[in-house]
């Protein structure tokens, strides 16, 4: 399993765990002290990402975030993409 933290400059804090099968994304987790309405939509973004090819988790996060009104509050699609990349790479290591 691969974990990762990001301190958001001037935000929040993530964290995420994730879980790697044959290049793919098998399971992801997110936490942190970020706000995100609607509240499911974390769910539902953990959920998008299985399966995922870990190459591409970059493009899928903001594919994910294109689709769907989601507001966040002190973090951004590209700090959720950053700490997920980080966590795969601490996940192959």
């Amino acid at each position: 399993m691969g974990k990762a933290e990001l301190k958001v400059p001037g935000g929040k804090l993530l964290r995420a765990f994730t879980t790697l099968r044959e290049g793919r994304i098998e399971e992801v987790r997110i936490t942190g002290d970020f706000f995100m309405h609607p509240e499911d939509a974390l769910e539902d973004l953990e959920a998008a990402l299985a399966g995922a090819d870990f190459k591409a988790l970059a493009e899928a996060v903001e594919r994910f975030f294109a689709g769907r009104k989601v507001e966040m509050f002190g973090v951004g699609a590209e700090d959720f993409a950053e700490v997920l990349l980080k966590a795969v790479v601490q996940a192959k290591s």
